[in-house]
């Protein structure tokens, strides 16, 4: 109960939503509305007051400046795949950027050789890396998809700020606690928020990277190589009847070779014939029976 009650004092003194998410990106509050003397100076110094980066529209009306986030795709077609490769790496380097991801697919004969990147440049030099990369080749498919995130990082500002102000109440509580029980129960609420903090700043941050690094997904395709003709006629009959021939050949040599094996075993066989038609003689006698085709003569 003491808990809640310390909870609830400390938010009741939190500002609102909306103005902690100005607040957290460096923003000021909007100034108010100039005199008659600001009316009379000049125009373009009352314009030039807003903060550097800052679009003052947006700053007059006290929000924050738009955040986005870019991705471009980039199919090129080109004879020499890695040659283009290289320059795309030294361009990608030049702008400051890096290489995250290469995937490299060499097809068999007579397909097209593929190489899909995926490089992160900064935000300012997209555009110059995209104009740099596409005289490298024809282009293919292209596309720019622009999102823009101001909304949730001010959200995410707000949310950590209110959380962070959370985990100072409670650790004010646990200075005034004495109970154990009491401070056990602080010390979970308190885990549990600097988790919510972490994920939050986390995803803050990876928000931000993206905003500062535009990702590129480029492709670099060599055409389709030519198949071979076929060859003439006279050629693939004559191929034809020489694999024939050898077959022949092949199985001549096979037949002649097993003969020469059954020649060299033939007192074995001829041994084991003899064994066994003495056996079945031997049977025929015991058991008072004739051999087939003689009954009739007896």
């Amino acid at each position: 109960m003491a808990i809640g009650m310390a909870l609830v004092t400390s938010c009741a003194h939190w500002p609102p939503l909306g103005q902690e998410s100005t607040a957290g990106v460096g923003l000021e509050p909007a100034p108010p509305a100039p005199g008659e003397q600001s009316r009379q100076g000049s125009g373009v110094a009352a314009e030039g007051a807003a903060p550097a980066g800052l679009d003052p529209v947006a700053t007059d009306l006290g929000q924050p400046t738009p955040q986005w986030v870019k991705q471009a795709s980039l199919v090129l077609l080109l004879a020499d795949v890695e040659a283009a490769l290289e320059s795309v790496q030294q361009i990608v380097q030049a702008a400051g950027g890096d290489l995250i991801n290469l995937q490299d697919d060499r097809s068999s004969t007579g397909l097209a050789h593929q190489i899909t990147l995926t490089l992160r440049v900064p935000e300012a030099q997209l555009t110059s890396v995209l104009a740099a990369i596409r005289p490298l080749g024809t282009v293919q498919r292209q596309s720019l998809t622009v999102e823009e995130v101001s909304t949730q990082l001010v959200d995410l500002e707000a949310r950590v700020k209110n959380l962070r102000q959370s985990e100072q109440a409670l650790l004010n509580i646990m200075e005034r606690s004495g109970e154990i029980a009491q401070v056990l129960e602080v010390a979970r609420e308190l885990s549990t928020v600097r988790d919510s903090i972490e994920r939050l700043a986390a995803q803050q941050q990876n928000l931000q990277r993206q905003v500062a690094y535009s990702q590129i997904d480029l492709t670099l395709q060599s055409p389709v190589a030519d198949l071979p003709p076929l060859r003439p006629m006279d050629e693939i009959l004559g191929h034809t009847w020489q694999v024939a021939t050898r077959s022949v050949q092949s199985v001549t040599v096979a037949g002649l070779k097993m003969g020469l094996w059954l020649l060299a075993y033939s007192p074995y066989l001829i041994t084991l014939v003899a064994l066994l038609y003495g056996g079945y003689r031997l049977g025929v006698r015991r058991f008072g029976t004739s051999p087939p085709g003689n009954g009739e003569g007896a």
